[in-house]
């Protein structure tokens, strides 16, 4: 391919939430997984640090049920902060959210009482950069705070990449989408996806300070767990 096969700030970006509520098995479901889960660890009112703040949505999900979180959301791509904000306007939950356009090394502040991180890491090459956003992100944690990651995933080597594949291939196809977009989109992924183990992906988080790493979700090729930064901020 020519050009950036996941840009972020053209025409991708701007289809992307209907391409993931085609492709992502759990997309919106996942969301609310997250909230369940980060309930459980959070007192009243805590700082959430969201990476890859997208379109907005998991923003707004979590906001409008939980009124009193106070959320930063980062995204390198301005187009995509600049439809965040506009979802998170159109549905009245400004209040307590700050939206930058970077990424989270890009932010002063620190102490965060949790973070997430869904469908970022992916689109990084594991030649540092993907160890390089999880300490990041750990960095920006207060010792013990919640972290939940959602990644697509999978080690090619291993007998059952190829079936789990052309299974998520065959639902890409069962959600809706045609021919010409299916191998538009598979190139896509040939070019741009930085294909990761769940062991290497527990390995990475171990180095960045990561600790009691929990997978809470599987479906197909995507992949969610929940960690905590160490108690000693280490």
């Amino acid at each position: 391919m020519s050009q950036e096969p996941f840009d972020f700030d053209g025409a991708y970006g701007g289809g992307y939430e209907r391409l993931a509520r085609t492709v992502i098995p759990g997309y919106l479901t996942s969301f609310h997984q997250a909230l369940a889960l980060l309930r459980g660890r959070l007192g009243p009112n805590p700082r959430v640090l969201v990476v890859g703040a997208g379109t907005g949505i998991e923003i707004v999900t979590f906001k409008t049920a939980e009124p009193g979180w106070r959320l930063t959301g980062v995204d390198p791509s301005a187009q995509m902060i600049e439809i965040a904000r506009h979802r998170v306007r159109e549905a009245g939950v400004n209040d307590g959210v700050h939206l930058v356009h970077g990424r989270a090394d890009d932010l002063d502040e620190g102490g965060f009482d949790a973070a997430t991180c869904f469908n970022v890491m992916h689109f990084l090459p594991d030649d540092g950069a993907k160890q390089a956003l999880l300490r990041s992100i750990a960095e920006r944690l207060a010792p013990g705070s919640p972290f939940v990651l959602f990644e697509l995933h999978g080690d090619r080597a291993a007998s059952h990449f190829g079936e789990y594949f052309a299974a998520w291939s065959r639902y890409w196809e069962i959600q809706g989408m045609g021919e010409a977009e299916r191998t538009e989109f598979r190139a896509k992924i040939d070019e741009g996806i930085h294909w990761i183990s769940e062991a290497r992906i527990l390995e990475l988080l171990a180095a960045a300070g990561f600790e009691d790493v929990q997978r809470y979700f599987r479906s197909l090729l995507y992949g969610g767990w929940i960690s905590r930064r160490s108690s000693s901020g280490k």
